[in-house]
């Protein structure tokens, strides 16, 4: 009878500790889903902020390389204008007027470059170089500055053109006073063009006449 009693109280024994361990398990659920529905919010929020923080570092540097790129090419834009526009300064300089005094030259650019703010001209400086237009008097379309009608012309690369590139970029960068301001027309002292009549001589330097 001693042994049943004592076999009795160990099944008691165990299955009240079994009892004990699943509402230990059962309470330990019950936490777990309450921590789980508390922290899903804070999960939520924080997969949004990564995102935003992940996209933002992913397209923040391709917009700035876009506006680099975007800088480096018109960089690169302005220097092929700049250079462009200084060879055909420098060859009209040269052609014009390379056997001139240098304040001469100087002049034959300045109304080069005035001609480009002038309303009846081109407004750049290789369009006023090359720019014809329709001669009543010869019946025929003819060049501005003549040399550009003898075809492809070449400077060379002697002292005279040196010059002539060295005239045409402090021109360029309005680096000088004008010497003729505000003249649009020269001609050489050989001639008397009709066109001289109307307009007012500013200089004579050289073998050039200078007008407004």
């Amino acid at each position: 009878m001693d042994a049943s009693l004592f076999h009795e109280a160990r099944i008691w024994t165990t299955n009240w500790r079994r009892r004990l361990a699943w509402f230990r398990f059962a309470d330990l659920k019950e936490h777990l889903v309450f921590i789980a529905m508390l922290g899903m919010p804070i999960l939520v929020v924080a997969s949004i902020i990564g995102f935003v923080y992940w996209h933002e570092t992913r397209t923040e540097p391709d917009g700035l390389e876009a506006i680099r790129a975007e800088v480096a090419q018109r960089e690169v834009l302005r220097a092929q204008r700049r250079e462009n526009e200084l060879r055909c300064l420098a060859e009209n300089i040269y052609f014009e007027a390379r056997g001139e005094p240098l304040v001469g030259q100087y002049a034959v650019a300045e109304v080069t470059l005035n001609r480009t703010l002038a309303p009846h001209f081109p407004h750049t400086i290789c369009a006023v170089v090359h720019e014809k237009r329709w001669d009543p008097s010869h019946r025929r379309v003819v060049a501005d500055f003549s040399w550009t009608e003898l075809g492809d012309l070449s400077p060379g690369d002697g002292p005279a053109w040196k010059r002539a590139k060295e005239v045409a970029n402090a021109e360029y960068d309005d680096l000088r006073d004008p010497v003729v301001p505000g003249a649009l027309f020269y001609h050489a002292t050989s001639v008397q063009p009709s066109w001289a009549k109307g307009r007012k001589a500013v200089a004579t330097i050289g073998n050039h006449i200078f007008y407004r």
